[in-house]
């Protein structure tokens, strides 16, 4: 008999990618999809697509009850604006009632994919890892705040109740079914001759279907009550950049802004786009994150979860091979 496994957010680039990697282990699949949604990545394949949201329990909750395993993907990523009252309602509230109907259900395991933004990071001397505390309260930034705050939650019930979840934490993702554009925007920025340079600031960089390999044996493997940053190549903006302008075969010449007037840079944009009441496309707020030197490790789950790690540049060139296949453009 197939384990049946409940996804939400499957039809975005990570969730597609999970989906593709349980159909190759024979799992049947319950895909819930926000009715807003207008990615196509689940056509044709064979699963169950439901439409529903993490915020009405009653959308979603009869499909969890002969279901072994729950895997949470659907979030809001949104950092604009900085704070974001629907950005804590659907990472922290939907989470919750995720949680208490797959209690409800008696689900074997919950995987919950979180943010490597929950610990704070390292050094390139000392990686950050899952022992670091969460210190990105300064940032102000809700999205940031809510999945450390749904994390913990999480964490504290498996504690309490003995709830079976597992955490995922990915760092910066790229990879193929990025229809949104979501992380793949940088890519297609960077192609279509948008960025006009860099500044400081370090990203650890994953190849989404290495994550989805990850999660998928989460299912089996792993630590109940534990999280596992699940990243790979720590790289700084120039060098990126220049993979990017190489795989893709794009020349251009970066400019190198410093840090500080890129923060202006950051701030104009930002009361221009409460003028005119949209959104900037590289905020004040934005330009902080980006300005973090986020080193992290994923030793942790190469070891417990047997995280392949493809490097960087493989990453880079699938995400753009499929964007040029699928006609995505910014």
């Amino acid at each position: 008999m197939n384990l049946k496994t409940f996804v939400t957010g499957a039809d975005g680039m990570l969730g597609t990618n999970v989906v593709l990697e349980l159909l190759s282990r024979n799992h049947e699949l319950v895909c819930l999809v926000h009715p807003s949604s207008k990615s196509t990545t689940l056509n044709n394949l064979p699963v169950k697509v439901v439409q529903g949201d993490i915020l009405n329990v009653s959308s979603f909750e009869s499909y969890l009850a002969d279901c072994d395993y729950v895997i949470h993907i659907a979030a809001s990523t949104s950092v604009w604006p900085r704070r974001n009252e629907m950005v804590n309602r659907v990472n922290i509230e939907g989470t919750r009632n995720l949680m208490s109907a797959s209690q409800r259900a008696g689900l074997k395991r919950f995987i919950h994919v979180g943010s490597a933004n929950s610990f704070d990071p390292g050094t390139i001397d000392d990686l950050g890892t899952e022992a670091n505390d969460y210190t990105g309260w300064k940032y102000k930034n809700d999205y940031l705040d809510s999945k450390y705050k749904a994390q913990v939650m999480l964490l504290e019930e498996f504690k309490k109740n003995a709830f079976p979840v597992i955490v995922i934490s990915p760092t910066f993702m790229l990879g193929e079914y990025d229809s949104g554009p979501s992380s793949g925007r940088l890519l297609l920025s960077m192609v279509e001759g948008k960025v006009p340079g860099y500044s400081k600031g370090v990203k650890n960089y994953v190849h989404a279907k290495d994550v989805a390999v990850a999660i998928a044996n989460a299912l089996t493997m792993g630590k109940l009550g534990q999280a596992y940053i699940a990243g790979n190549e720590n790289l700084d903006y120039l060098t990126f950049f220049n993979k990017v302008k190489k795989i893709s075969g794009v020349e251009k010449k970066l400019i190198h802004f410093p840090f500080p007037l890129a923060l202006i840079g950051g701030f104009f944009s930002s009361v221009i786009a409460r003028i005119i009441k949209k959104q900037p496309g590289l905020s004040y707020g934005m330009v902080q994150l980006m300005g973090i030197e986020q080193y992290y490790s994923s030793e942790k789950a190469v070891n417990e979860l047997k995280m392949p790690q493809n490097s960087a540049d493989q990453a880079i060139e699938d995400c753009l091979n499929w964007f040029r296949a699928n006609n995505i453009k910014l």
